[in-house]
């Protein structure tokens, strides 16, 4: 609970008791118990958060000495004696004069007017009731422009953050906000610079290595001219020479062939 501190008081009671105020008691904090709870061994009753904060401090051993501490529900009948009792408002000194059942106390304490807010800007204690008006007029409380984002106290805003000093500051977060801009293409040129630079070098490198393999093919197929006309040259002289053979053999046989009519005619 926000507001209610574990155990109630006895002195916010309101009405005529005829219960034994001592069997409703937190054997820790001896208060009025709040959210009840019980330990199945003893039967004791505690508030919830008294035995808690017990267990954390004394290994889990129950307060009247049990072996150890099993947690149960709290008996009916100390319920039903809690649902019967009257309490004032623990925001009473402030104003407050709701008078409530032992069930709607946590609910009403959460929403109550009277309930005390620290200021977020004086620190002082206010009611909840005027805690949004306090501190739209508290002259301590920080405000942020929302063009400059300059954060001041609203008293100091008259000679703090004047019009003439909002624009300056809009105008020096604009400069380093261009600077930041600047800084940062520069270094994605930088970035973009180191990427490029081997892809260039590689092809430089491409480059060179198709200009030797172009010179490669063209003094390779000049060579390969230079043999077809050598090997040209070669067969147009073989076919000289077979012509020349051809031609002389030619005429050896036609004188050959006179000689033999010349002697069939003698005969």
């Amino acid at each position: 609970m926000e507001s209610v501190q574990p155990g109630l008081s006895v002195d916010r009671i309101q009405g005529h008791c005829e219960l034994d105020i001592n069997d409703l008691k937190c054997d820790i904090c001896t208060k009025i118990l709040w959210q009840p709870v019980a330990c199945r061994n003893c039967e004791v009753a505690f508030c919830s958060t008294c035995i808690n904060q017990w267990l954390a401090q004394n290994s889990g051993v129950c307060r009247k000495n049990c072996r150890e501490f099993v947690q149960r529900s709290c008996p009916r009948f100390i319920v039903q004696q809690l649902s019967r009792l009257q309490f004032k408002c623990q925001n009473s000194l402030q104003g407050c004069d709701q008078v409530l059942a032992y069930d709607s106390i946590e609910a009403h304490e959460l929403e109550c007017g009277y309930k005390q807010l620290q200021c977020r800007g004086c620190h002082e204690a206010v009611l909840k009731m005027n805690h949004i008006d306090h501190e739209n007029t508290c002259l301590q409380i920080e405000l942020t422009c929302s063009e400059c984002n300059t954060t001041y106290k609203r008293g100091d805003g008259t000679f703090v953050h004047t019009e003439v000093i909002c624009l300056r500051e809009q105008l020096r977060q604009l400069r380093l906000e261009l600077q930041a801009h600047k800084k940062h293409a520069g270094q994605q040129i930088d970035e973009i610079t180191e990427k490029i630079q081997p892809l260039s070098e590689t092809l430089q490198q491409l480059q060179q290595v198709s200009e030797s393999n172009n010179q490669q093919v063209s003094n390779d197929i000049k060579s390969f001219q230079q043999a077809l006309e050598a090997d040209k040259e070669q067969t147009s002289k073989e076919i000289q020479l077979i012509q020349q053979k051809f031609q002389t053999t030619g005429e050896k046989s036609s004188t050959e062939m006179g000689d033999l009519k010349k002697a069939l005619e003698r005969k």
